[in-house]
């Protein structure tokens, strides 16, 4: 703390160095011509915020203390000596703390060697005088430990007058944001929290019958908007100098987080469609066994089930892009605003929430319906399951399944990581 308080010290006399020099070439009548006056104009209105920020530098060194002062005598003295800086009533601190644990970890020895001598000792007069010991060795621990609570108190005083001495000096000074810096980064806040709650729930809702997919996609689009909006207000924020570069990358890595989240979980369906036409296919065929067509959509079925998890995309790279980028598309198009529209009448239908609860019931209960794959792609899972059981012969059917369930779970794993990105809802993790 005091090194890190001397280094402020360095910054607040190179800035007090600075203003001094700004404010003699402001002064300076003798460059007399339009550039010399909008030099001196712009160098007074300087001035003010290198003053602020000397003062901020000042203030934050005073408070921490650049060297460490000792509190000498004893636990009294050390106690009661009056408070500094927070360097040095840290020491003090410590210094209480580390005394009370030795003098802690030397009475526990003899309590433990008393309670060993009372166990074995058989004359009554030594075993009061061992009791007694026993009795004044547990008051030095509770007098240990009050001397660690003091030393707690010690601390955070300091630390609380730092904060507030802090606080003070940058509450109304020049640089202290100005309205609308405040309003977007609560914005920002906010709508980080809201796009991280709502991507989360979006992950579990799914597997609700029928009423499922439409709330999913409800708040799948809540987080996407929310994440959207979060990011133009750190854009922003990034453009008018109060937020860094790593914040705004942050905010628009979350953003797309949460949008190919969603790509993936349309990239199982469609997987999970092409291996049912295909088992429909087989199904059908009027010769099951032989034939070219059951053949050939056997070897298909094995292809897509033996193909590596890379070519498990089976669609071409311009599908596979339209795909990633539908998620984000239809925050702009008509179509997509349509679908939410749909998904809201579906979720706040009666008739919906009574498919979903004889759903679940027909499921054998909400412990063997729920899953934390997509409705659409367990739908898909759910008609696989019965046809597999006829081809029991296709070795690929396995394969089909493992690949669905991993891009589901790469879907949930990539929208979930926006929980890690976001400041304040890092700590739940």
């Amino acid at each position: 703390m005091a090194s890190l308080g001397k280094k402020l010290r360095k910054i607040a006399e190179e800035l007090e160095r600075q203003v001094k020099n700004l404010k003699a070439i402001s002064e300076v009548d003798s460059w007399d011509s339009d550039g010399g006056r909008e030099f001196r104009k712009r160098a007074e209105g300087c001035h003010g915020k290198l003053e602020a920020a000397r003062k901020r530098y000042a203030t934050a060194a005073a408070a921490l203390g650049d060297k460490v002062a000792e509190a000498g005598g004893g636990y009294t003295d050390k106690l009661h000596a009056d408070p500094k800086d927070y360097a040095s009533d840290l020491n003090r601190a410590q210094e209480i703390a580390d005394a009370a644990l030795v003098e802690a970890k030397n009475a526990d020895e003899q309590k433990r060697e008393t309670r060993t001598k009372l166990l074995h000792e058989s004359d009554a007069s030594k075993k009061v005088l061992l009791e007694d010991h026993q009795k004044a060795v547990e008051e030095i621990l509770k007098s240990s430990r009050e001397k660690i609570q003091e030393a707690k108190r010690i601390r955070d005083d300091a630390a609380k007058r730092a904060r507030e001495a802090i606080d003070t000096a940058i509450s109304s000074d020049a640089l202290k944001d100005g309205f609308w810096d405040s309003l977007l980064d609560d914005i920002g806040e906010i709508t980080g929290i809201i796009a991280t709650v709502c991507g989360v729930l979006s992950l579990v809702v799914g597997w609700i019958p029928v009423v499922g997919q439409a709330l999913a996609g409800i708040l799948g689009t809540i987080a996407l908007v929310m994440s959207l909006v979060g990011f133009i207000c750190t854009a922003i924020l990034y453009m008018r100098g109060n937020a860094d570069l790593m914040s705004l990358g942050e905010a628009a890595l979350g953003f797309l987080m949460i949008g190919v989240g969603k790509a993936f979980s349309k990239i199982a369906g469609k997987y999970a469609g092409s291996a049912l036409k295909r088992l429909s296919g087989l199904r059908s065929s009027k010769t099951p066994g032989v034939g070219k067509a059951y053949k050939r959509n056997r070897k298909k079925v094995n292809k897509l089930g033996g193909q590596s998890f890379l070519k498990t995309f089976t669609m071409s790279p311009g599908e596979f892009g339209k795909s990633m980028a539908s998620p984000f598309v239809e925050l702009v198009t008509k179509g997509g605003w349509k679908s939410f529209g749909g998904n809201f009448k579906t979720v706040f239908s009666l008739n919906s929430w009574r498919g979903a609860r004889e759903g679940v019931a027909a499921n054998g209960g909400v412990f063997n319906s729920f899953s934390l794959v997509d409705a659409e792609v367990a739908s898909g899972l759910k008609a696989i399951k019965p046809l597999a059981a006829s081809f029991s012969d296709i070795p690929g059917l396995n394969g089909v399944r493992w690949r669905v369930n991993g891009l589901s779970g790469l879907g949930y794993l990539v929208t979930s990581g926006n929980i890690l990105l976001d400041e304040n809802t890092r700590p739940a993790v």
